[in-house]
């Protein structure tokens, strides 16, 4: 991934500005790593809002230590970690009440994955959580285990064992003509 594409966006502009250019740049990846952590099309669209506002609000404090897309998807793992906190207690309360609105979403989830990118997509997307996300990122997204390293702060080394136990459980997942 090309993470050198005019890291100081709109520089000398405001921050409208800078705030459009992010969004157009970034802004469909963090859509997708917001889905990849929460597995439903509308938490991420929440999600992804939240992200721009939050970095509308920091722009000024961004202190360009590291590159704007790392920044904007340190932002959006940790929103996402948050929402998912919170959430569990959501999902005690309202177990049983939302029966409908659960299988609506699902089926709005899963023609959102074949419309991404087919079976094997579901398949990734199937993963537990700590193998989707490196193998999302690396083979849909294009992130080297070093830029995964640092979106998820975790080692190389540790990115490195999740690609490899989350490709293993895909291949354990396939049909077995296809594996041969």
């Amino acid at each position: 991934m090309n993470t050198t594409i005019n890291e100081n966006p709109a520089d000398g502009t405001d921050k409208n500005a800078q705030l459009e250019y992010l969004m157009r740049r970034f802004g469909k990846q963090v859509f997708r790593l917001a889905y990849y952590y929460l597995r439903d099309m509308h938490l991420a669209e929440d999600i992804y809002q939240e992200v721009f506002i939050k970095v509308y609000r920091n722009l000024e404090r961004f202190r360009k230590e590291s590159s704007y897309y790392t920044w904007i998807y340190r932002i959006t793992v940790n929103l996402c970690k948050d929402y998912l906190k919170s959430s569990a207690f959501k999902r005690l309360v309202t177990a049983g009440l939302s029966d409908d609105w659960s299988r609506s979403a699902m089926r709005t989830n899963k023609l959102f994955e074949e419309i991404e990118g087919g079976e094997i997509f579901s398949m990734v997307m199937n993963l537990p959580k700590k193998y989707r996300i490196p193998i999302s990122l690396y083979y849909f997204d294009g992130f080297s285990v070093a830029e995964i390293a640092g979106i998820m702060k975790i080692s190389e080394s540790n990115v490195k064992v999740r690609l490899y136990r989350g490709r293993k459980l895909l291949k354990d997942s396939l049909p077995l003509e296809v594996v041969k």
